[in-house]
């Protein structure tokens, strides 16, 4: 199947930014009368299709009369609608429609960053807000984006996840959704294969963002034996405080609040952990199966991976654990099970934060006990490295390779993670490098992590100490 998007952004001078997007896709897919021609998302974790003029559908044959109609969740968090054709279509399929930036509404403070949406300099977001598309998610298409640029200022640039101007893929319909299509007045550090872009003026150095992506993206790629392909992270500007990140097709939208002062480190925290979900994966189904081991995952190298690269400080490091693994035993919610996070993920922040907490606490155990066995033979990025080389690993994968790579069953200790029951944290985990002190915390009942609000019951916890 041959899918093309053509985007052509409209201008607004008065605003200094991108107003609307006309959109002309194709495709020679063939369709029966009573089968679905197209579809769009209608919402995507409740953030709602940007707002759209009535589409037109056409082929060799004159308009192709459709008639709407709304499927069931898929993935529990998505909604789409479904354009059935009332025809058989004939030869190659055109769709033309416009659309207009989303418009947050007022008190708005929620990711991820679906949505696209303008600021000063342009627009920028992901397909799933803005693109119509083929009805099969999973369905490969030889995919061309095409950039009609000719209504924006001079100078102006339509940069994509996979590329940079108009660009050919082969990728599944799901990837030409989950990726950034940002245009306008694109602002760019490109050093190899990693990008890194963002308009008008940040509150932190963008050049020297850019260069510890590089480095980290080169380290991160040999480690995990990349395959090729670019990363590009995209930036944007929040209209609401705070700030955050979601993770897409090999790349990264990274948002800043108003009002926020970002340093270096702390943005290198956060793209150090959305640069590992480029390699461990884990089925997630039902939701949350497979939760704990990608975010965990993430949060477990994107800790290690600077401290030996010397671009973080033990110090700063054991600050981080801190952070990320400490937060498990202020969390009330660390008694639940990991099917039942992943049904409240959406719904309850504090469910959101716990698996990556629970992930990171378990694997750096995990890691310490099969170096202890082995001799240090042996680690967890091994069994890593062998998921890496399944199409859709399982969890039961997971113990399988697991169990055979560090010489022990893997399954009690998994399955007490599962449960929500943890061990003390190893005192070899994180390289051995840290002392482990028990202590008492309070349990933080705030949705955002950020926010503090302290009940009056504790819990038993620990801190990591240089």
């Amino acid at each position: 199947m041959h899918f093309s998007v053509q985007i052509r952004p409209q201008w607004d001078k008065s605003s200094g930014t991108v107003s609307a997007l006309d959109l002309t896709l194709k495709t020679d897919r063939p369709v029966k009368a009573g089968e679905d021609l197209a579809a769009r998302i209608l919402t995507i974790v409740n953030i709602p299709f940007c707002p759209m003029e009535p589409a037109s559908f056409s082929d060799e044959a004159g308009e192709i009369p459709v008639e709407a109609r709304k499927g069931g969740a898929e993935m529990s968090f998505i909604h789409r609608e479904f354009y059935r054709a009332l025809r058989d279509t004939v030869g190659e399929t055109v769709i033309r429609y416009r659309i207009t930036p989303r418009v947050q509404p007022e008190g708005y403070r929620s990711s991820p960053y679906f949505d696209l949406v303008a600021e000063k300099g342009g627009v920028l977001g992901t397909g799933t807000t803005f693109l119509l598309h083929p009805p099969v998610l999973s369905e490969e298409a030889d995919f061309s984006l095409r950039w009609d640029l000719s209504g924006l200022p001079e100078g102006s640039r339509g940069v994509w996840s996979l590329g940079t101007g108009d660009c050919e893929k082969r990728l599944t319909v799901s990837d030409i959704l989950f990726s950034a299509y940002m245009a306008g007045q694109v602002k760019a550090i490109e050093e190899g294969k990693a990008g890194f872009y963002w308009f008008g003026e940040t509150p932190f150095p963008a050049e020297a963002c850019a260069g510890e992506i590089t480095r980290l993206f080169n380290y991160m790629s040999k480690l995990f034996r990349d395959k090729g392909g670019d990363y590009r992270v995209f930036t944007r500007r929040n209209h609401f405080p705070g700030g955050g990140g979601t993770a897409l097709t090999r790349s990264y939208i990274y948002a800043y609040g108003e009002g926020d002062a970002v340093t270096v480190e702390e943005l290198q925290s956060l793209l150090a952990h959305e640069m590992v979900h480029n390699w461990p994966t884990l089925r997630d189904d039902p939701p949350g199966a497979g939760t704990w081991y990608v975010e965990g995952s993430a949060e477990y190298y994107s800790t290690l991976i600077p401290l030996e690269m010397g671009i973080c400080s033990p110090r700063r490091t054991a600050d981080i654990i801190n952070e990320k693994a400490g937060s498990y035993y202020e969390n009330p919610m660390q008694g639940l099970d990991n099917l039942e996070l992943g049904k409240r993920y959406w719904t309850d922040r504090r469910c959101q934060r716990l698996p990556y907490a629970r992930g990171i606490l378990y694997l750096s155990n995990l890691d310490a006990e099969i170096r202890r066995r082995t001799a240090g033979q042996k680690t967890l990025l091994d069994i890593e490295l062998a998921l890496l080389q399944l199409e859709s690993p399982t969890a039961e994968d997971f113990l399988r390779i697991g169990s055979e790579i560090a010489g022990f069953d893997l399954r009690p200790g998994y399955e007490d993670m599962c449960a929500g029951k943890l061990p003390p944290p190893d005192p070899d985990a994180f390289g051995g490098k840290f002392r482990v002190v028990p202590c008492k915390v309070k349990l933080n009942n705030a949705q955002h992590r950020a926010d503090r609000e302290l009940l009056d019951e504790e819990s038993d916890g620990y801190r990591w100490e240089v």
